[in-house]
Order: structure tokens, then sequence, then C-alpha cells
């Protein structure tokens, strides 16, 4: 399938000079233009191009409010900035303008290439994973400090160890901070920055908004600040979680104690959704209100799910206590093992990589196995043949 591009210089020259240098492409047909950004609506609308390449030295707001302008207007466009300024204050306001990434100046050979790589991997991603619809589970603490980040990371670990696409969504808007666990990278665009871009999502555009820990287990972070958060609203985070099933074998949501709309509705969506408790009389009475509000939501109980985190047998708190004061099961305890947790939290690095025989990883193991069992097929050679690897 052939791609259509179209560019956008400031000026007659730059457009002359890259045509003198143009080589052509097989299946890639290129249309130049000149005027910047007061030519993007009319090209958008003229060409219908697969990807647009706007080359801008120096944008400044006027030049991403008309930005905004033209990607709301249309939304199935694919928009590439091309600028000298690159940094991340310019990549995010160019991603709340609706540009799907910013690609380094000047315009020339290899920005085209990149472009139509763009087109390419966005076709690539929606006809991979099209047809695929993953789980979505949510995680929420019942009492501050319950570990409940660190368990969802470390799950999301496992799972991308089993094979899977696995995508952590950090809906703790205030102060979250999912991706501290599994990497110092940071991110450059959060699920506020998403949000904004609600009206034109697709696979695109969530892939070049995520941060990619490894190759199949991806983050949207919380903002760093707890700014315009009243771009995600319920419509919004159902817009994300709707795509990102679409995307994933596995989309876990790392919520906060605030029910509001927006985590309501994650809430809504959820398969399960993952109460994490400790062995404290404050948390189990945290647990019994949170219980409560989810039954008000009416959940059913299989939806509920109690997780007893830091398990030790030498608490007056026990798993019978819980349910107890719960009324409902525990459907898995994880044992508590505070040295190594404490060492992979403040180094950012799963636990698995750090102890692979500790006992809450073979807990977490264990719950992966449940979540995504390993299937053995029968073959013609001996167990023992095929253990080894055969001669």
């Amino acid at each position: 399938m052939s791609i259509k591009v179209a560019l956008i210089f400031e000026t007659a020259e730059q457009r002359e000079l890259f045509v003198a240098r143009l080589k052509p492409q097989p299946d890639v047909s290129v249309s130049a233009y000149t005027g910047g950004v007061r030519s993007l609506q009319a090209v958008m609308q003229k060409e219908k191009a697969d990807v647009v390449l706007l080359a801008i030295a120096q944008p400044d707001d006027a030049d991403f409010e008309s930005i905004e302008a033209s990607t709301l207007r249309f939304p199935g466009v694919m928009l590439l900035l091309v600028s000298e300024d690159s940094g991340m204050t310019t990549l995010k306001r160019a991603m709340r303008a609706g540009v799907r990434d910013v690609l380094p100046g000047p315009l020339n050979a290899e920005t085209v290439q990149a472009g139509v790589a763009c087109v390419k991997d966005a076709r690539s991603i929606h006809s991979q994973y099209v047809e695929t619809e993953g789980a979505v589970f949510a995680f929420m603490p019942a009492k501050g400090g319950s570990g409940c980040t660190f368990l969802v990371t470390n799950l999301a670990y496992l799972l991308y160890k089993a094979g899977k696409r696995v995508l952590v969504m950090d809906l703790n808007l205030y102060f979250g901070d999912a991706a501290t666990y599994l990497t110092e990278h940071r991110a450059e665009a959060s699920v506020v920055d998403l949000a904004r871009q609600s009206r034109r999502l697709d696979a695109s555009l969530l892939a070049s908004s995520v941060l990619k820990v490894r190759e199949t287990l991806h983050v949207l972070t919380a903002p760093d600040l707890p700014y315009q958060l009243e771009e995600v609203t319920p419509e919004t985070v159902a817009a994300i979680i709707g795509l990102a099933e679409t995307e994933y074998d596995f989309v876990l949501l790392d919520l906060g104690r605030t029910m509001d709309p927006a985590t309501v509705k994650a809430l809504d969506l959820a398969e399960r959704v993952h109460l994490v408790i400790g062995q404290t009389l404050p948390a189990l009475h945290d647990a019994k209100r949170v219980v409560k509000v989810f039954e008000g939501l009416g959940y059913s109980p299989d939806k509920i799910q109690l997780v007893l985190n830091r398990f030790s047998k030498s608490s007056p708190i026990q798993v019978v206590e819980v349910e107890r004061a719960t009324r409902h099961k525990v459907a898995r305890v994880v044992p508590a093992s505070d040295e190594a947790v404490l060492t992979s939290v403040n180094q950012g690095v799963p636990l698995a990589k750090l102890a692979a025989r500790d006992p809450v990883v073979r807990a977490l193991q264990d719950w992966v196995q449940q979540l995504s069992p390993v299937t053995v097929k029968a073959g013609k050679q001996s167990w023992f043949t095929t253990l080894t690897g055969g001669l």
C-alpha cells in the first residue's frame, strides 16, 4: 500500500533545495509546499496525506495554537513537527497541540524516511493488535503505604517476562510514581497529555505517549504535577482504556484512593478490582469502607479481589480476621520481605531481577501463572530429551 507524504517548508528556498536533492522512493508519493503553519490547514484538507511534516525552526505559542486548530479539524491526519528546538518543553507543547512527534531539523530525506516509518509502524500496530482484546485489572490500596504500586509494577514485569504485552496505566494523578519502580528514564508524555488529545486517539498516538520500559512493557505515567487534571474525565479514561485493551494483553490500572468520576469509570471497566490490604487495624478499617463502596457500585463478589500484602504469620491480624471484617475471601496473599522489596524500590529495579528466589517473587510468579498459564504441548520426543535439548 502506498504512502502519501506532504511537506510544508517555511520558505521557497528551503523547498527548492529539498526538491533538488530528493530521490524517488517506491510506493511513496511526496508533495512539497511553502508557507509554514499558515498553509497547514489547506494542505491537510487538499492532500489528505498519511503524514504531514511541518518545518518550523523555532515554534512559538501562536504556531502551536494554529497547529491545534488544524489537528482538531483534521484529527485523522498524522502530523510531525520538524524543528531545531526538539527539547522536552517543545515536545510536550507539540503533543498537546495534536502533533505525533517532534523530529530534529532541518527537513531532509532522512526526515521523510522517519515520517514514512511512523506511518508503517502505525499500520503494523493496527493490523497486529486490532483483533485482540486484553484483560484490564485495577489495583487500589486500602490505605497509603500498602505496597500497591510495587505489586502492580512487579506483576507487570513478570507478565512481560512471560511473553505478554503489558501496559501499566498510572491513574494516581496526584503524584503517582509507578514508572520509578521499573526504570530511571522519564516519560515525555503523561495520561493527562493523552487525555487532552482523546478526540484524535489512535494506536500510533498511544504508542508515542507511553514510556517504553522494555519492548513489550510500557507505562502510561501520571503527570509530574497535578495540573490540568480536568482533562482526565470518565469519557477520556474510557477511550484510553478501550484502545489500550486492543493493543496489549494486559492493562494494569494503578489507582489512588480518590473516588472521583474518572477513577470510578476505570473501576467499572476493569475485569477485576484488586484491593491491596496490609496487616494493620487502620488498613483493615479502611478496607471495610472501600469494600462497601465497591458493593454500592454494584460490583459482584467475583470482581472484588482482596490481596493481603506483606503477610506475616506473627501479626495479630490474620486472613480470617480480614475475611470476617470485609465479608470477602482473601484472593491472594503476598509474604513480607521488607529488606529485598526496599532495595528493589530504592534502585527502581524489579525485584525478580535482584532476587529471583525471593518469596515475594515466587508469590507473584504464581499469580502470573494463574493469569497467563503456560501451555506445554506434547511432542514426539521424550520429556527428558526435550528438557536437555537433545544431541
